[in-house]
């Protein structure tokens, strides 16, 4: 089991619902796109080509440097930066365990399967792990990261519950660095 920290901090968020001209730009390419009810479908990298996560008005979104929006739940993102101008965020950086295919089962890995919170396909390599995050059904290819945010555990340790997440190889080796 690894644990890494996120090494590129400094990065651009939105505000979903403030108007943003970087939201008009998203909407118009349809990455995303506003429902009646004051939530959103971001098309991120995981979310499926006809249903994007759900997230509400008043949380943030990022964009990558291939132009998909990633979307971060209001209080979350709000714990979790500052706000240096503008648009400008600094990330605060914590470590944060990891786990990849070929890393030993972890107990954090055992309970998202046992809870059916996980899934893996293993005969479908570019959809090879499927969770229902973000209010929609999330898929990650075979080398994807499953980041935990967080785990929570009970008095004597059993975990309750975990938020976790894919991230996409290439964007975890851009961003992120491997603790030793």
């Amino acid at each position: 089991m690894a644990y890494t920290v996120k090494i590129n901090t400094k990065r651009q968020a939105w505000e979903l619902g403030a108007g943003s001209a970087m939201e008009q730009k998203m909407i118009e390419r349809g990455k995303i796109r506003p429902n009646p009810d004051d939530t959103y479908e971001i098309f991120s990298k995981e979310a499926s080509k006809d249903k994007g996560e759900i997230a509400k008005k008043g949380d943030f979104f990022k964009v990558d440097k291939e132009g998909v929006p990633c979307p971060s739940e209001r209080n979350w993102f709000l714990r979790n930066h500052l706000r240096l101008e503008g648009d400008w965020y600094l990330q605060d950086a914590k470590p944060l365990k990891i786990w990849r295919k070929d890393d030993p089962e972890c107990e954090e890995l055992r309970f998202l399967l046992d809870k059916g919170r996980l899934f893996i396909h293993p005969d479908n390599p570019e959809r090879y792990f499927s969770a229902f995050l973000w209010g929609t059904e999330e898929t990650a290819a075979m080398d994807a990261v499953i980041v935990f945010y967080v785990v929570a555990k009970d008095p004597e340790g059993k975990i309750t519950d975990i938020n976790f997440n894919f991230v996409d190889e290439d964007y975890f080796q851009r961003n992120y660095i491997i603790l030793s």
